[in-house]
């Protein structure tokens, strides 16, 4: 395989968001008595809101979902802003400058509404290195239905086996498979299962050790 292309995913794997989203997941847990824990937001991470809010819906009906929904997303905008702003992981942009040395193509493929990820992308100052986005609004069927990541192939012009996809969560690696593209996996807040590992082409711990593999 000639390698072409390298798709990632924005939320804990470019962005260290998963983190802040968990102690606002936690917090609207307490507030609502949900009973959340890591194990529940397995089946959340990586997911369309509207897959989010379908699955609480089921919980506690539309409009409480909806409700819960917002104050998640203040009390996650409250976090960042007290953070002083939305933080990288780690190796995001040594990976990102070898990439364009390569002359590889480079796409974020997100569940995130474009608005929201542009905005975030440009503020953490790594929007430039990307070819081009794919959005969750931008696809029918969210993670984990392979339309995201099929979309990136078709919008770069790349072949399925010439891509690969970084994801951090069990969704979006389960969409990577689906789409019959190699996942790289840097796990971030949830960790993969024994059987969740075999969605993994490879994993790694950091983009770090992304970027000395692909140096090989």
């Amino acid at each position: 395989m000639e390698l072409k292309l390298i798709i990632f995913d924005m939320d804990g794997v470019i962005l260290d968001s998963e983190r802040v989203a968990n102690i606002a997941w936690f917090e609207v847990s307490k507030r609502y008595g949900l009973g959340i824990t890591l194990e529940k937001l397995r089946n959340i991470k990586g997911g369309t809101v509207k897959r989010t809010q379908g699955i609480l819906a089921e919980l506690v009906g539309e409009e409480k979902a909806k409700k819960i929904l917002d104050e998640k997303k203040e009390i996650q905008l409250e976090i960042i802003k007290s953070e002083g702003g939305i933080k990288l992981k780690r190796g995001v942009v040594e990976l990102l400058k070898y990439i364009k040395e390569r002359d590889l193509k480079c796409v974020v493929a997100t569940s995130t509404r474009k608005e929201s990820a542009e905005r975030q992308l440009k503020e953490t100052k790594v929007y430039e290195y990307f070819d081009t986005l794919v959005f969750g609004d931008e696809v029918v069927n969210g993670k984990p239905a392979p339309d995201i990541f099929l979309k990136a192939c078709e919008k770069t012009g790349v072949l399925t086996g010439e891509a690969v996809v970084i994801e951090d969560s069990v969704l979006g690696a389960t969409a990577a498979n689906n789409a019959k593209i190699k996942c790289f996996v840097v796990e971030d807040t949830i960790k993969f299962t024994e059987e969740e590992n075999k969605l993994a082409y490879r994993k790694f711990d950091s983009l770090l050790e992304v970027k000395e593999y692909l140096e090989r």
